[in-house]
């Protein structure tokens, strides 16, 4: 026979929720019935805890491995448990359970809905998201290895992983608070021991609202801010000739995530959390989140439950905004300075009138200027000072990029081909971006 201790955690959503304080407080001693919830429609791995026919609340998210593992290899449909700690507010029971077998290999989640998902954008994770991983592995090594006597830095370990851990909602972090949970139970340190207590108390607190806006704002406002200052456009490639492509990968990701935290970024890290998402697929969902608020991409319905607008505005303010009238001046300024434009030999950049073709394009569809059909559109240049009579040896002609509407009247994520015509159109197309985009921003 073997003993397992896991958390039971949500008491003030279910039967419970009218005294949930005093059911906590009173709750050692209690006889628990542990039983899994396939038809949970947020987690299908979820197991409920009831004691008689009280719905008292769910296995905590960072056990449900252990508690799976410990029904595997038991051979039972259900277990059962006693409370024999009890932490009130934020309430979290610790339950015991004893049982005949664990499968410690049996892996209950299942990664068939990754199959074929790809992101491959900028890499665009945060140092703290970055720096988990190997604190965990570093902590865990320390743990299940002697230290030296008066060794401190399993200490200094523990008390960066307890002020952090929260910001990675990853399967691999869920599991690793797990591990290194019962890895700080069973030291002698009374300092490691306490903040296992800690550990344990925070896992009634990563689906609190208010620890969610606070992820939230780091990941989607603090981390996006600071990589603006950084000027990130200034030393990456910025990947705006795929930001089509890269959007439709994100609206790809399993679960509809990418749509939800469109919907509300607070509740998208409960869906993440809920679906156990792998830190592999997690990582690059924020990735491309990130990349498409610096690109002015996303339009947020919601933030959290009371609906506050203020981080909604601030991530909308990372994104440089011009009155009409500045932006039409600008956009002139722009195509004058790229039609003057050299290369590296003196030569200039716009040598052919059809170039204006990729330069339309932008216009048309980076940039939302109004046209009936292309030929209104050079008529609009005409009238802003680049048609026939303006003195350019370039100047917009219809006839020349009616010869390469195809570049014109496509954007530019979706230009296919190759060969000297098919540079000089991109030529044209990434210089007017790169001339406008500190100008005007992305739209």
């Amino acid at each position: 026979m073997e003993k397992i201790r896991f958390d039971v955690v949500g008491l003030y959503h279910w039967d419970v929720r009218s005294h949930w304080k005093e059911y906590a407080a009173g709750a050692v001693g209690k006889q628990l019935v542990l039983q899994p919830h396939p038809e949970n429609m947020k987690d299908p791995l979820a197991i409920r805890a009831r004691e008689g026919r009280l719905h008292v609340g769910y296995v905590a998210v960072p056990d449900l491995d252990i508690v799976h593992q410990a029904l595997k290899g038991s051979g039972r449909k259900r277990l059962h448990g006693v409370v024999v700690e009890s932490n009130p507010e934020p309430p979290v029971l610790t339950v015991e359970c004893e049982v005949e077998a664990i499968d410690w290999d049996y892996d209950p989640f299942d990664n068939s809905a990754y199959v074929g998902w790809h992101y491959d954008g900028l890499p665009l994770i945060p140092k703290r998201l970055e720096q988990l991983d190997d604190l965990t592995a570093d902590l865990i090594d320390g743990l299940e290895t002697p230290a030296a006597p008066g060794d401190n830095g399993l200490e200094e370990l523990t008390k960066e992983l307890l002020e952090s851990n929260l910001y990675d909602m990853s399967r691999d972090m869920i599991r690793a608070r797990f591990r290194i949970e019962r890895l700080l139970k069973a030291q002698g340190n009374a300092a490691l021991q306490a903040a296992a207590q800690k550990l344990s108390h925070q896992k009634g607190m990563l689906m609190r609202h208010e620890n969610r806006d606070l992820v939230a704002r780091y990941l989607f406002l603090d981390h996006p801010t600071a990589l603006r200052q950084k000027g990130l456009e200034d030393s990456h490639y910025t990947y705006d000739n795929r930001l089509d492509e890269l959007e439709q990968q994100l609206r790809a990701f399993p679960y509809q995530l990418y749509d939800k935290f469109l919907s509300d970024p607070v509740d998208f890290l409960r869906e993440v959390y809920y679906k156990h998402v792998p830190r592999k697929y997690l990582n690059q969902l924020l990735s491309g989140i990130v990349l498409m608020i610096l690109k002015g991409r996303v339009n947020i319905k919601k933030w959290g439950r009371e609906g506050d607008t203020e981080p909604i505005k601030r991530i909308e303010a990372l994104v440089p905004t011009i009155n009409p009238t500045d932006r039409e001046k600008a956009m002139k300024a722009a195509i004058r300075e790229l039609l003057e434009m050299r290369n590296a030999r003196g030569n200039l950049i716009i040598s052919q009138k059809n170039q204006w073709a990729g330069i339309l394009s932008i216009l048309t569809f980076d940039y939302n200027v109004p046209s009936n059909d292309l030929r209104d559109l050079c008529r609009k240049m005409q009238a802003w000072g680049f048609g026939e009579g303006s003195g350019l040896k370039c100047y917009c002609d219809y006839d020349s990029v009616s010869k390469c509407s195809d570049y014109a009247n496509l954007p530019f994520s979706q230009w296919r081909g190759s060969g000297t015509a098919y540079k000089r159109q991109v030529k044209a197309a990434t210089e007017l971006r790169g001339i406008l985009r500190p100008r005007i921003g992305y739209r």
